[in-house]
């Protein structure tokens, strides 16, 4: 066992010192692209193409197609100079676009303020750096606000440099899913798959959210996997294992791929006259168990004892089991429950949903009919509502293409199951997802946000399936599926997936342990104004201008039209109409409150605003507006810098 570590250590060493030379100049010069047009350095020329990236279709999605694919197909070391240096400035792209026209949409507020559960994981990455436990929101998931507290400490709270450097690991960890499958299948499915992870990817760019994270590793045990399918090596496979179980705690999703690829991996690696494989099962096994062990582990280590893991699926569950109801559902029909702590809330609702399937079973039928049925054949819903353009026509066609793309990718893995472990496992793990879907509503999340750890899954099934056409074509034309076999896709995957694991695990423990909250002194706000403490830092607020200002806009300063017309993104038409009785200049930004380590949304006068960085005591009023109590609005009217 001694020789096989080291034979291991040895070839990812190896593969490592490839990547020296022009290989690593060309990742360099990729990064430096990034960071440049993230730094806004062009605004005439980005601004336009940066909105069409982000948000555009048909304009823009065929001119990133040809681009990549053209990249793709060129050979040696220049190939790979321009796929990388294209996927980091498209990747790059999409976050400015975000940042320079102050976009709203569910979960943020004019391209920087997090709200709602992406508030909750902000916050508590905040209570981390202050040596605080996790909230019970976040002990649902713990990995992603646990990342998000190490970023923000290698940036100084930074909130946009952290945004862009997990931007940043989301477009490499793609980009090296899309040349492991180039290694092995071509040019073609390398680009198209690249492109279906871009574009679920780009509606979650720039939000503080775990669907990044998802993605991510997701990604990276692909390419761990494929490697290990390609080199009949099963501890390669187990780590792809180990890396798609985070990836499903990450972002909670499908998790019924796992079984699914236990047993598919048990029959592929089986012995020559043999139909299973018990070494590749328990080994699997345990790779899956310590996945979910080292999350557990993180979620003991950083929440408060009272969270629940994966406590919402107890609403998804009421839900399907009352006929495929909304997840909210239970707090219509049972609002008393959400006034609830954890954990009594998360067990009541699995008791009450229980007792609903024993007294109905029909329901359960009825809602798992109607979650296949919208992940088919709704276009918002659907398996691909995130491929999608403002014309109806366009969006049905290209989705039910990709559909067709699925069916001839299902037919290849089961024609030839005896031969191809690629197709095969593509097959197996759509059927994992597909298994998935009753307890996985695509109507409970918009664009298919909770996929995203199987989001390579949605990107390899239709890729295999133009894959099985190109193999038609390549025996008359001899033109398709040019591979590279030189770029060390697994050696960097590798480095990459132990680098975020400790990043995942020991780096949050490590903030909250040598976090220290500000030493605070009694209030010096005058009668009838209430305290708090907070930080004003880089990267974390906007300003809203006057319309008359100067100023060209982007972040962090927006006239106030464009601040207003932005609102219309937003999901609450309260908050929307909340934004119309700014009076500029004034500056929004999330917070923790030190004197409760509550989350507040401040509104301030920018003029009473010092320089970043520094701990202030705000005095003011919390909003009174019921239609807006969950947002935690201070109004602040002084502010002074607190020296803690």
């Amino acid at each position: 066992m001694t020789e096989k570590i080291k034979h291991s250590l040895s070839q990812l060493r190896s593969t490592l010192q490839q990547t020296l030379g022009f290989d690593a100049l060309s990742v360099i010069v990729a990064l430096l692209i990034f960071s440049l047009i993230l730094l806004n350095v062009s605004p005439e020329i980005f601004r336009t193409i940066s909105l069409k990236a982000r948000t555009g279709f048909g304009e823009f999605i065929p001119f990133f197609i040809l681009l990549l694919y053209a990249s793709f197909r060129l050979p040696g070391p220049w190939g790979r100079f321009f796929s990388v240096t294209l996927t980091f400035a498209f990747f790059g792209l999409v976050l400015a676009g975000l940042w320079q026209t102050g976009q709203s949409q569910s979960t943020v507020f004019n391209g920087i303020v997090p709200l709602y559960d992406a508030s909750y994981y902000y916050a508590d990455a905040l209570r981390l750096m202050a040596g605080q436990n996790l909230s019970s929101f976040s002990a649902r998931r713990p990995l992603f606000p646990g990342l998000l507290a190490v970023l923000l400490t290698l940036t100084g709270r930074n909130l946009m440099a952290s945004l862009g450097i997990l931007t940043a690991i989301t477009a490499g960890a793609c980009y090296l899913a899309a040349k492991e499958i180039q290694r092995t299948h071509g040019a073609e499915a390398a680009a198209f798959v690249l492109t279906i992870l871009f574009l679920f990817y780009r509606y979650n760019s720039g939000l503080v959210m775990s669907e990044s994270l998802g993605v991510t590793l997701g990604a990276l045990g692909f390419v761990l996997i494929w490697r290990g399918i390609a080199d009949f090596k099963q501890a390669i496979v187990w780590a792809g294992f180990f890396l798609t179980t985070l990836a499903l705690n990450a972002r909670a999703g499908a998790f019924f791929v796992l079984p699914f690829l236990l047993l598919w991996g048990a029959w592929i690696f089986r012995m020559p006259g043999k139909k299973f494989s018990l070494k590749f099962f328990l080994g699997g096994l345990a790779a899956i168990g310590a996945g979910f062990l080292l999350n557990w582990l993180v979620f003991r280590l950083l929440a408060v004892s009272s969270g629940v893991l994966f406590a919402n699926f107890s609403y998804t569950l009421y839900g399907l089991a009352s006929g495929g109801k909304y997840w909210t559902y239970i707090f219509t029909v049972h609002p008393e429950v959400l006034k609830l702590p954890e954990p009594y809330q998360s067990n009541t609702i699995y008791r009450l949903a229980f007792e609903q399937i024993l007294q109905n079973p029909s329901l359960l039928l009825q809602g798992m009919l109607h979650n296949w049925s919208m992940f088919f054949s709704n276009p918002s819903y659907s398996a691909y509502s995130f491929v999608s353009e403002e014309t109806r026509t366009v969006s049905n066609t290209t989705q039910w293409g990709l559909f067709g793309l699925c069916i001839l990718g299902i037919y290849k893995g089961l024609s030839r199951r005896s031969s191809d472990a690629f197709s095969s496992f593509v097959t197996a793990s759509a059927l994992g997802v597909l298994i998935s879907v009753p307890f996985l509503p695509p109507t409970d999340a918009f664009r298919m946000r909770p996929y995203a750890a199987s989001m390579i899954i949605f990107a390899l099934l239709p890729a295999m399936g133009l894959i099985f056409i190109l193999e038609k074509l390549n025996s008359k034309v001899r033109f398709f599926l040019a591979q590279d076999r030189a770029f060390p896709s697994y050696g960097i995957a590798a480095s990459l997936s132990i680098g975020l694991t400790l990043a995942l695990t020991i780096g949050p423990y490590l903030v909250k342990l040598t976090g220290n909250p500000p030493i605070l002194l009694p209030t010096s706000c005058d009668a009838g104004f209430t305290s708090i403490v907070t930080r004003f830092d880089t990267g974390t607020y906007f300003n809203v201008i006057p319309d008359d200002d100067p100023e060209p806009d982007g972040m962090p300063n927006f006239h106030f039209q464009i601040y207003k017309r932005n609102s219309h993104g937003l999901s609450d038409p309260n908050l929307t109409a909340w934004t119309t009785r700014a009076k500029p200049p004034v500056s929004l930004f999330y917070a923790l409150d030190y004197r409760t380590y509550g989350k507040a949304l401040i509104s301030i006068p920018s003029s009473l605003l010092p320089q970043p960085g520094s701990f202030l005591e705000m005095c003011g009023d919390w909003g009174t507006d019921s239609n807006l109590a969950g947002y935690n609005i201070f109004y602040a009217k002084s502010a002074k810098v607190f020296l803690p």
